[in-house]
């Protein structure tokens, strides 16, 4: 993403371009899967929506900053989600990694 993720909104997907889809993802996929850009947004459009509210974003980075990582603040409504991401090893890292950052920012100020 080359932007900060919180300016992303959900009109941001409506701007897919088509040779991307292509070129970037399709080489991923089996060779008959070939899904459009609005089939697929209309697929995860309900997690997206999730994942682009900025508020619990916010309550989310807070809890990060103070050493807790609760991804049941972004998924409220996706236990089977929230189940999968609090076991997995490269979000645990991430967030002990975001955890040391913090506090060194905050004793560096």
């Amino acid at each position: 993403m080359d932007h900060d993720f919180r300016t992303y909104a959900m009109d941001r997907f409506d701007a897919i371009d088509p040779q991307d889809l292509e070129r970037l993802l399709y080489p991923l996929l089996r060779a008959g899967d070939r899904p459009t850009a609005p089939e697929m947004l209309k697929a995860v459009s309900p997690l997206l929506a999730t994942v682009l509210d900025h508020k619990r974003e916010a309550t989310y980075l807070e809890a990060m900053a103070a050493r807790n990582y609760r991804p049941e603040l972004l998924f409220p409504d996706e236990g089977a989600i929230v189940a999968r991401i609090k076991q997995h090893p490269a979000l645990l890292w991430k967030a002990e990694n975001v955890a040391r950052h913090l506090s060194r920012s905050k004793k560096n100020s």
